[in-house]
């Protein structure tokens, strides 16, 4: 479907009073129409590894001007909406959302430092938060738009944090469906990654991400201010940017392929799942938050092996004391669920 897209005006242009009635006469069905479908299409070319159709198509979105319409709207009417970035801006009129959806290109883009904060998780621990400013947020979510796209169609098909239509609940039913036959396995791996978030390589990322480099690069190195201080980044997504979760997924994404071509794979070197799993692996991911199934203690420390080779190129490591082995008559815990 070809998309004709309204003249954009320079900001410059118009008045307050200007901007404010065009954000009002925006046609949000439409817009919507105009980015799913190109996602649509990106996400097919993706899965059908056609990569050249995915560049091709994915600077299109980000220079969409719907694109950019959507992406200041989901970062104005999200739960974050009202806390600022380091420059204290929000972007609460009209006017404000329509310059701001003008003004976002990537031409010489470059991302201010974070707002460090930190929220108490149940455990009673702190878990910190970097927060973009508003214009890295619509920046981070125009670009999400893309990777979004890309990372439900070639990702992990058990992975389902953070992914359009799927949810924990989604992710528990799977599980079940592994464990509630006479003969499902009896003992589960369950996997806890270090400070994932925290220490994914800026090297793996900036290989591995399909995104403009220097558009990532400065996402990644922005640094994070903490009582009045600039802290660099050298590695790792900040939690708390519109972008981090699906960086998380991509650098996950590939595990379950890679015990298949433990546990499944063929005396070819073929995978096929319908071969026998004479070893009951099954594996179910919801963000780095992961369950693997095995039919013995022997295969279940062989599972963690085949995680931590997987996870090494990616600067990630399991955590010891937290990664178990469990019996499943001892019951487990996976997403609050025991």
């Amino acid at each position: 479907m070809n998309v004709r897209e309204p003249e954009i005006t320079s900001v410059t242009d118009l008045t307050d009073k200007e901007l404010t009635q065009q954000w009002k006469i925006i046609d949000w069905k439409r817009v919507k129409e105009v980015v799913n479908n190109l996602q649509s299409r990106i996400a097919s070319a993706a899965k059908n590894g056609n990569w050249k159709t995915v560049n091709k198509l994915s600077r299109l979105l980000t220079r969409s001007f719907y694109a950019k319409l959507l992406s200041v709207r989901k970062v104005t009417t999200n739960k974050g909406s009202r806390t600022p970035g380091i420059d204290g801006v929000i972007w609460s009129s009209s006017a404000d959302k329509m310059r701001a959806a003008l003004q976002l290109t990537n031409k010489g883009y470059r991302a201010k430092p974070l707002t460090r904060k930190y929220i108490r998780k149940k455990s009673g621990k702190l878990r910190p938060l970097s927060i973009p400013t508003m214009f890295d947020r619509a920046m981070q979510t125009l670009h999400s738009l893309v990777l979004g796209a890309i990372e439900s169609a070639a990702g992990d098909k058990t992975s389902f944090g953070f992914k359009p239509y799927r949810s924990t609940k989604d992710a528990y039913a799977y599980l079940h469906l592994c464990l509630s036959k006479k003969v499902s396995p009896e003992w589960i791996v369950e996997g806890d990654i270090k400070a994932c978030f925290d220490e994914i390589s800026h090297n793996w990322i900036l290989d591995s991400i399909p995104m403009d480099k220097r558009i990532l690069k400065e996402f990644l190195k922005a640094g994070y201010i903490e009582n009045y201080h600039l802290f660099p980044t050298e590695k790792g997504t900040p939690q708390g940017g519109p972008i981090s979760p699906i960086i998380g997924n991509m650098a996950l994404n590939g595990l379950e392929n890679a015990l298949a071509m433990r546990f499944y794979s063929r005396s070819d070197g073929t995978i096929d799942k319908s071969h026998q799993n004479r070893h009951k692996v099954s594996y179910v991911r919801f963000a780095d938050d992961l369950v693997v199934t095995a039919d013995s203690p022997e295969t279940a420390l062989e599972i963690i092996d085949v995680i931590q080779a997987f996870l090494d190129p990616r600067g990630l490591k399991l955590s010891e004391e937290k990664t178990l082995v469990t019996n499943i008559s001892e019951g487990f815990n996976f997403l609050g669920w025991n």
